[in-house]
């Protein structure tokens, strides 16, 4: 009978430690989780026409019918009006050895119309993953972010008042932009005024050699307060601030800062702008030297 009854509280234990477990599971993984996706598995996934700038919408996408694209013929690229804003689903991909790069082969979702996009360096320029659309807007519509950029551009394209790094602003509409590196729009409200944050939602549309462990929308915005959660002196602020570099930074503190470098070395060890070369121990900015220019 004791055994009997051990066993039955054994079995509780068990139960209460999995729910527990399956909660916590799902604080920790969120359907917002952004899904990556290569060329090669665009396939079954569904994708929206990004906007296009005023001075291209005339042009047209570059955006063929399948005869069009598989004889390379860009002459007659669809047009913008007809297209913008709609859905199409991806049948499949077609690597081509020349010209190096692939036929992403679709259909419109309403009209059944069968289309092709090459890609450019062997990535889309048209389209943004229509889940990272839905996603963003679900994540950050109504939500107060924190933009890692010093200036916002407007609504029509002036560059605004600059802003501190890590300033609140309020995200009130998220929209498809015309850039497919970046090719979602928050609209954010900042000192009563409307401007442009443009971010890439996952890496999907971007090189898989430049994809990093972070979700993509995290090289854009913080979801907190830097300046009270990060626990960065005043001195680091201040350098930030005033776009400074100085020893002892660490590589998040100089990407806010600087920016990506241009270019590495030595395993990530040294960062290259411009002129400048940064050389880090283990996270830590040791040396700032300057590139002799021969005359």
């Amino acid at each position: 009978m004791k055994q009997f009854g051990l066993r039955i509280l054994l079995m509780l234990a068990f139960i209460i430690g999995t729910q527990g477990a399956t909660s916590t599971f799902a604080e920790t993984a969120s359907d917002n989780d952004p899904v990556n996706l290569t060329v090669e598995q665009f396939s079954g996934n569904n994708f929206t026409f990004l906007d296009l700038p005023s001075d291209q919408q005339t042009i047209g996408y570059k955006i063929f019918t399948v005869k069009q694209a598989e004889a390379w013929d860009r002459s007659d690229p669809i047009d913008f009006a007809g297209h913008f804003g709609k859905e199409v689903t991806v049948t499949k991909t077609v690597w081509l050895p020349e010209p190096k790069e692939y036929l992403v082969y679709m259909t419109v979702n309403d009209t059944g119309e069968k289309l092709a996009e090459p890609t450019k360096n062997g990535q889309l320029e048209s389209l943004v993953l229509s889940s990272d659309l839905a996603k963003a807007k679900e994540q950050f519509l109504g939500k107060t972010v924190y933009p890692k950029a010093r200036g916002l551009i407007g609504l029509n394209n002036e560059v605004k008042t600059p802003i501190l790094i890590g300033s609140p602003v309020t995200v009130v509409d998220v929209i498809a932009g015309t850039d497919a590196q970046t090719p979602i729009l928050l609209i954010v409200e900042v000192n009563g005024e409307k401007s442009v944050l443009p971010i890439a939602y996952s890496w999907t549309n971007l090189p898989a050699a430049s994809w990093l462990k972070t979700a993509a929308w995290e090289d854009a915005l913080f979801l907190q307060d830097p300046r009270e959660n990060l626990g960065w002196s005043s001195s680091d602020w201040d350098n930030i601030d005033k776009a400074n570099v100085v020893e002892g930074m660490t590589k998040d503190q100089v990407r806010l800062s600087w920016g990506k470098p241009s270019s590495t070395e030595d395993n990530g060890a040294v960062w290259i702008y411009g002129p400048k070369k940064l050389t880090f121990s283990e996270d830590t900015v040791q040396s700032i030297s300057t590139a002799v220019i021969s005359q």
